[in-house]
């Protein structure tokens, strides 16, 4: 079995969040609903939910005549992309008897239809067919509209309605409606006390709602990534096969499948998952997450051995993505299985001077991603293969002294500093860290205090 790489888990761990992120709202029936038993899946299917028809029918029996009637005209409104007129029509019967399943209705349909996250504050509804991409503004300068929403009026309604309707069926809707307010919450937060208590919510709320079987196809998704997050591939996966079964067939779900596979050793069924995730993200067009699919394909093929289809791959996700270092590492390693150690720090050298942008003249925006990049660089490649980290180590260290700029060649010491407290040289990583700080004494660019290396030394001091 192929064993899982950092980057991978890293990518994968995110991805609890993918449904609850800023991509795209499909409106007016633009979901594919061409997978799976649909109609039979309990909570309701992904393309039924875009118009609250689960919902309505749990509602039906719980709410008077008219004020079931407004949420049909609101279904009706969205069915034809119209979000901001079918929550006006709810809002009609805000004070009313039924005015926790208005709550919880309005809910479900902001966090399924905004298109604009105003400073974690307020979200925007559209008022026309889709799709249509989704932001986060965080522009002080922006006006709340009087149609936008409030984000905390969301979830305090919620609250109010859960405890309202403790044991019923209200509650199981209330909860559905809360986890996927928090999740879009967590991705897009008003400050950082605001996402902390909504992924403590979220969690919660869908840890019960898996409890108790009532899971609808993307809050099974969102589950399947705490699944991932906290315990391993295997326990995702039966949910991710529910949110598909559900209808929700966004290529995360594929792509996440994949995965799974690669972790567990199915290549063959791995490669079949990625590349119909890589299909769909080019129909998409998204090449960052085109990238990242075919970083997962190189990883595959060089399981099964296939270097050439491993390096096709790899340079693919590096030409989608210019600064995928874990595609630089496959790469490497594709290298390192053709012609040895050394052969393959010759080749990350190169891409390590890519990815420091060459000879560019820098901005401090342009030095401070460098430091991330190299960062992201030497954490993957410090994971589980110590020939990989002392061949990163050699290219970082490899012809540095050609190199004209103090600030790169202070980084690269720098990391090459940490990673050779991991292959256990403390005598060098003293000596380059010591290095790196004169070399930083002689550039403009302000250092982090993660790549700071009078801190790394103090740290080395006292044991690290």
């Amino acid at each position: 079995m192929p064993a899982p790489k950092t980057w991978l888990a890293s990518l994968l761990s995110a991805a609890l969040l993918a449904s609850a992120g800023l991509g795209v709202v499909a409106s007016g029936g633009c979901i594919n609903a061409s997978l799976g038993r649909q109609s039979e899946v309990p909570m309701g299917s992904w393309p039924a939910w875009q118009d609250l028809s689960p919902l309505l029918e749990v509602a039906k029996s719980h709410v008077d005549g008219p004020t079931f009637e407004l949420m049909k005209q609101a279904s009706t409104l969205l069915a034809e992309g119209k979000a901001r007129s079918a929550d006006r029509e709810l809002a009609r019967a805000a004070s009313s008897s039924a005015h926790h399943w208005i709550a919880v209705a309005r809910a479900d349909l902001a966090a399924l239809h905004f298109t604009t996250c105003i400073r974690g504050v307020a979200w925007r509804l559209p008022d026309e067919p889709g799709p249509h991409p989704r932001g986060v503004d965080y522009d002080p300068a922006t006006k709340i509209d009087p149609g936008d929403l409030s984000v905390e009026a969301l979830l305090t309604n919620l609250d109010v309605a859960i405890e309202a309707g403790a044991g019923t069926s209200l509650e199981t809707q209330a909860r559905i409606a809360r986890a996927r307010v928090a999740g879009f919450t967590v991705s897009c937060p008003a400050n950082p006390e605001v996402e902390s208590r909504a992924n403590a919510v979220v969690k919660d709320d869908l840890a019960t709602l898996a409890a108790e079987r009532h899971l609808t196809p993307d809050l099974a998704y969102m589950w399947a990534g705490f699944q991932l997050q906290a315990y391993s591939g295997a326990a995702a996966r039966p949910f991710l096969l529910d949110a598909l079964e559900g209808g929700f067939d966004d290529p995360s779900v594929t792509y996440m499948l994949a995965a799974i596979a690669y972790e567990q050793g199915e290549l063959d069924e791995a490669e079949t998952l990625a590349a119909d995730a890589a299909a769909r993200y080019v129909e998409l067009g998204d090449p960052a997450q085109q990238a990242q699919v075919a970083a997962l394909r190189g990883e595959i093929a060089l399981a099964a051995a296939r270097l050439d289809d491993a390096e096709q791959q790899f340079e693919l996700a590096l030409e989608l993505l210019p600064s995928h270092t874990g595609a630089m590492l496959g790469i490497t390693e594709v290298e390192r299985d053709r012609q040895g150690p050394l052969i393959a720090a010759e080749r990350l050298t190169e891409l390590i001077r890519q990815l420091t942008r060459g000879d560019a003249e820098l901005d401090e925006r342009a030095a401070l991603e460098i430091v991330d990049e190299l960062e992201s660089l030497v954490i993957l490649a410090n994971a589980d293969d110590l020939e990989l980290a002392q061949i990163t180590r050699d290219a970082l260290l490899f012809e540095i002294d050609l190199e004209p700029d103090p600030f790169r060649r202070g980084l690269r010491y720098f990391y090459a500093a940490a990673l050779e407290v991991r292959l256990g040289d403390y005598d060098s990583a003293r000596g380059h860290a010591a290095t790196a700080g004169v070399e930083f004494d002689d550039t403009w660019v302000p250092i982090p205090a993660k790549a700071d290396p009078r801190a790394f030394l103090d740290r080395m001091s006292e044991g690290l």
